[in-house]
This record gives structure tokens, sequence and C-alpha cells, in this order.
């Protein structure tokens, strides 16, 4: 039977309409969760992800610590599942427990076969245990030219597999550029669902204040994991600060903090502290919608606003223009 013509096009016209629909909701809004906010009062209409943060390796290197909040990881997957919004466990952290970017713990773990498997063993008991939807490892850093970038990548080719046969996801958090992201190799890389990269703090070095996540440092550190590491576009997660600095390392407000303390929601810099504002999230957003990236990231979520200076708000509106 023939079709009539304006029929056909009616039903181009919905199938584009769904294409587009589904080419949206492919761009990832993932916020990482302290929980010192109720799960009720996360924001479910921007977010497609959550990484609960954190669980930490046990000293031994092979095993987790009791979580510290446990039915606060319960209520968060109860509360985003009926949202359809995800939820990820994110181990490790920069406080890893032993200060600062000590990750003896990783290491200890990684450097033997027995001890990555005891520890994928318990990290999967954990995944059923909370029912979550995957594992974002937050190890900073397996170092570039030593031995533990080759333990890193059967860390992650172990737990990779483990993970993706029961359906669930494995994700990292890699450092925004430079030779420290070579401890991630190609092989880890690849058993990887997605990158989120780490595009602020880059206030270390020079002995003068700056801003710590400019526009340019979005630019960089994309060119960097799509261009000079081979990261699919699609598999880049683009990290946006929801905090301040005031150089050389010290913290200063978070975002809502600094509204409080009279800073514009539209500006970047307050009271010598440097921060990303409505116009810069939104750029950053457009920037990473434009490169045809996975998404973006927020470190995190209870430093916004809740109210019509949300950025949250701001990355809504990026991610449409």
């Amino acid at each position: 039977m023939k079709i009539k013509p304006f029929i056909s096009s009616a039903l181009v016209a919905l199938s584009l309409g769904v294409f587009a629909q589904k080419k949206s909701n492919d761009f990832k809004v993932i916020g990482y969760y302290v929980p010192n906010i109720p799960a009720e009062q996360i924001p479910v209409d921007v977010l497609t992800h959550v990484n609960f943060s954190f669980a930490i390796p046990a000293k031994t290197g092979d095993s987790l610590e009791p979580l510290r909040n446990p039915e606060a990881l319960h209520s968060l997957v109860r509360y985003l599942h009926k949202h359809n919004i995800q939820v990820f466990i994110s181990i490790g952290g920069w406080g890893i427990g032993d200060g600062g970017g000590d990750d003896t713990r990783f290491h200890k773990m990684a450097e033997r076969a027995e001890g990555r498997h005891t520890f994928v063993q318990h990290v999967m008991k954990f995944v059923r245990t909370y029912k979550v939807d995957g594992v974002d490892l937050d190890w900073e850093y397996p170092d570039e030219d030593s031995p533990s970038a080759d333990h890193y990548v059967a860390l992650m080719s172990e737990l990779g597999d483990a993970l993706h046969a029961q359906g669930k996801k494995l994700t990292a958090a890699v450092i925004s550029y430079g030779k420290k992201g070579y401890g991630m190799k190609k092989e880890a890389l690849d058993k990887m669902d997605w990158v989120n990269v780490m595009a602020y703090d880059d206030d270390y070095g020079p002995n003068y204040i700056r801003a710590h996540s400019p526009y340019s440092l979005a630019v960089k550190s994309l060119d960097y994991w799509t261009k000079e590491r081979g990261v699919s576009a699609q598999k880049a997660i683009l990290g946006l600060p929801f905090y301040s600095k005031k150089g050389m390392g010290n913290y200063g407000p978070d975002y809502k903090g600094l509204l409080k303390d009279g800073a514009s929601p539209y500006d970047d810099y307050w009271k010598g502290a440097f921060y990303n504002g409505i116009h810069t999230i939104e750029l950053k957003t457009k920037l990473a919608k434009d490169r045809g990236c996975g998404g973006v990231m927020i470190w995190e979520i209870s430093c916004d606003t809740n109210d019509e200076f949300a950025l949250l708000q701001a990355i809504k509106r990026g991610s449409k223009k």
C-alpha cells in the first residue's frame, strides 16, 4: 500500500523527534555527592547519575572499610532509582584516609594478583548489597613509568569484567592533563565506560595566584584526553567545580557560600576566590556538547544553590544550546 506523502512526512518527523530526544538523553550530568544533605534535597530534573563519595579501601588494601553512614547510601539509591537516576559508588578520593594524595592503600592492593582479586570480590559484594549501578574508581593516581601503571591495568581489567558481566558500569576520575595522566594506560581506559575529567585544581605551580578552573583549562583537558590520549569524545566527561579556590591549593567557600557572602552568580572572582559562575558553567557545558562529549561532571552537588541562580540549571541551559 502506498503511504500518502503527508503521513510519510509525519512519520519521519516523529522518528526524528524520537531520535533527537534519545540523543539529548545521551548527554550525562554526573554529580558527586557527599552525604551532608538529605537525598531528597538532590535536584532530580537535571542529573542523570550520582556518584556517592566515598568508599575507602582498608589499610590492608584488599577490602573496603565499612561505610560511615550506610543508611545514607541506601536512602540515596531508593530515592534516585524512583527518578530513573543511576547511582555509582566512588572508591578512593584525594583524602583516602592517610592524608591528601597518599594512595598507598591502592598500591598495596594492586601490586599483587591475590590482592586485586580479593578487592574485586569485596567491591562486587558492596555493589550487590547497596544495589548501585556501577563503580567510579578514584585512585589519585597510579604512577607513570612505574609498575603501578601495569597494576592499574590488571585491576581495571578484572574489575571491569566483573561489573560488565552483571550489567554494571566502570568509570574513573582522571587528572585534567599532563604526564601524571599516563599512569592510566590505554588498556585500562578501554575497560572504562567513561572517564570523569577533573578539569579543576590547576592552581599549583608558579608562585602567583591564578584561577584553578578557567574555560581554557576545559579546552586543554578535553584536548589532552581526546587528542593526545585517544579517548573517544563520547567517553570524556568534562568536570565542573561548584567550589572556589584562592590559589596554590587554598580552598575558598563553595558556590552557595560565595553567594551568601555577596558574590555575583555571574562572575568568576570574589574577594580573592576564583570560581565558576553561571556564564562559565553554561559555556563549558556547551563546549562539552559541541565537541560530542558524553556529558559533564560536578564536584559537588551540595555546593549548589536551590534557587534561580543554581549552577545545575546553567548546565541544563548549556546542554540545550
